[in-house]
């Protein structure tokens, strides 16, 4: 019984981290434990357990006596969880880690059958700052990890507000790829504040985009 509430939990976790990650809950959405347990064939209490450690990790806020709700960015808010996550790669990046190989390169970019969109290179961005991470401190890469599931739904939106992601993928990971710190540094600063110069952008795009699917 308790490996399968354990299985249970883990599905219910993993699949409504990824809905939210593809903003498949539109921000403000009231999510309920009664109607995630029906749909997904679960029982309530597993589902309750995922809602509230997704609440935890800052996915979902948590309004006592009123039920769980899909977190809302503002501009302000976005440029700070930018910032943060440029601190913590910087703070990677002034500290002892493993090398990135091509071969960890190879993988970053999601192939066409997982994603054939100018989307995969903000995905492959995303992963290689969790094999940067990954490569300095375990926890720091936690940190990341939430802050990157946190950003996903509104990152999804850069393809429609900035140009040439293939080519800055590109220069960022070969800069990585060398691995000399003050070129890293540089890269990541000027990476992260492109997406700060058009937060207010991304939060329109991502409102766009969920006015659109709930026609």
């Amino acid at each position: 019984m308790a490996r399968k509430r354990a299985d249970s939990f883990k599905i219910a976790l993993d699949t409504l981290r990824e809905e939210l990650r593809t903003g498949a809950h539109t921000a403000g959405a009231r999510l309920t434990a009664n109607d995630i347990a029906e749909r997904l064939s679960l029982s309530q209490t597993p589902v309750r357990e995922a809602l509230s450690r997704l609440a935890g990790e800052g996915l979902l806020l948590d309004r006592r006596g009123q039920g769980f709700f899909v977190q809302t960015l503002s501009e302000r808010d976005l440029t700070a969880l930018f910032r943060l996550q440029l601190e913590l790669l910087l703070i990677a990046c002034d500290s002892e880690r493993a090398q990135i190989s091509d071969l960890d390169l190879d993988r970053l970019i999601p192939s066409d059958r997982e994603d054939s969109t100018p989307r995969k290179f903000v995905l492959a961005s995303e992963r290689l700052f969790r094999v940067f991470a990954a490569g300095s401190s375990p926890p720091l890469a936690r940190h990341l990890s939430r802050l990157h599931d946190q950003l996903a739904p509104v990152r999804a939106g850069e393809p429609r507000v900035l140009d040439r992601l293939p080519e800055e993928f590109g220069q960022l990971s070969g800069v990585m790829l060398v691995g000399e710190a003050t070129a890293i540094r540089e890269e990541l600063r000027a990476f992260f504040a492109r997406r700060i110069d058009v937060a207010s952008s991304l939060i329109r795009a991502q409102d766009a985009a969920e006015s659109i699917e709930s026609i």
